[in-house]
């Protein structure tokens, strides 16, 4: 077990990054030369101290530290691999495709066949690189739908949309049926919310169908994981939980560059614990894989401006997109495709003067 993680630190953008990478000052994140990092925060797992140094200062730590703060640099510098010709040095929007009655934002409206294609065939139009298709409400309090019932709502969408282009499908399920049917119909992507937990056959079927995998943490089921979710550390805890995940999965066969994060928000996680994922998501760096987030029209955008009205969540969603894309992160999932396309095009162009 680990007893340091790290986090980088005040980041720097544009010529300005150039700049002190060059003067080695400061570090690429990510592969990315327009983002750099010029300091490091220490968090020492066992005294729960914390401490900030400049990267330039990292050979003074002490032995006993200094080989896993390497290690982790090493992480947070490396450039992400291309997943299907999608670079992953500017963000990849993934939008929402819900063919279900009951999800939290959008349920029922694309549940016919026509309206769930021409949302697709839109969503791509505007930005979207990746249509994630589901067929089960994951929403707080969902029930579980039969697998068979899952795949008769998806299966056909996937067809259909699966040749759009500038684009590839991603299935939105938890059950092993379904990633195998899924696939086998043209989606590309396998995203569980449960991270491969729910279902003890996933791992070896998302292992034999070598696909990307986007793991997404979650604190217990649909069902009952807004019920008083707990941590004693949000952030030290899912870490943890990804790299034994991560080994456990590479162990079994499953590459590691197929592999992406999702720190889960609302999935088992109060509003506090939300706000400490998005406005720490760089702490998740190190563990080597790129990154997703998904705060499309959380109840937690909801909750801090008192409204409702999942629809009326935009300002937050796209504020907790560009702090993510300014921590490097490389996937959103989202529902308001152009408004964030055009908030990361204006945040990409600020950030390479």
């Amino acid at each position: 077990m680990r007893s340091v993680y790290i986090r980088p630190l005040n980041f720097i953008y544009g010529s300005d990054a150039k700049y002190q990478i060059k003067k080695k000052l400061a570090l690429p994140l990510c592969g990315i030369s327009e983002i750099a990092f010029s300091n490091i925060e220490i968090i020492n797992k066992k005294n729960k101290q914390k401490k900030i140094i400049s990267v330039s200062h990292i050979s003074k730590l002490h032995k006993s530290d200094r080989n896993q703060v390497l290690k982790d640099l090493n992480n947070i510098k490396k450039k992400r691999e291309s997943i299907f010709n999608l670079s992953l040095l500017r963000p990849v929007i993934m939008g929402v495709l819900n063919i279900t009655p009951d999800s939290f934002s959008d349920g029922g409206k694309f549940y016919q066949s026509k309206k769930a294609i021409e949302h697709a065939k839109k969503m791509v139009m505007q930005g979207a690189q990746i249509i994630d298709v589901g067929g089960e409400s994951t929403r707080p309090g969902a029930k579980l739908i039969p697998d068979e019932q899952e795949c008769k709502r998806v299966i056909g969408i996937i067809q259909k949309i699966k040749n759009l282009k500038n684009s590839i499908v991603s299935i939105d399920t938890r059950k092993s049926m379904v990633m195998k049917k899924a696939v086998e119909a043209g989606a590309k992507i396998i995203n569980d919310v449960s991270a491969l937990d729910f279902d003890p056959d996933s791992e070896e079927v998302v292992i034999k169908l070598k696909k990307p995998i986007i793991l997404n943490h979650s604190q217990g089921t649909p069902e009952i994981m807004q019920n008083n979710p707990s941590y004693r550390n949000v952030l030290i805890d899912i870490y943890d939980y990804f790299e034994e995940k991560i080994r456990r999965l590479e162990q079994k066969g499953l590459k590691k560059k197929q592999i992406i994060l999702d720190p889960g928000i609302g999935f088992g996680k109060n509003v506090k614990h939300n706000l400490t994922l998005i406005s720490n998501i760089s702490f998740f760096h190190s563990l080597g894989c790129p990154l997703m987030l998904g705060p499309s029209r959380k109840s937690f955008i909801g909750k801090i401006m008192g409204e409702r009205d999942t629809i009326s969540r935009i300002g937050g969603t796209i504020s907790s997109v560009i702090i993510g894309a300014n921590q490097g992160v490389q996937f959103f999932r989202v529902h308001d495709i152009k408004e964030i396309n055009e908030a990361l095009s204006i945040n990409s162009a600020l950030r390479s003067i």
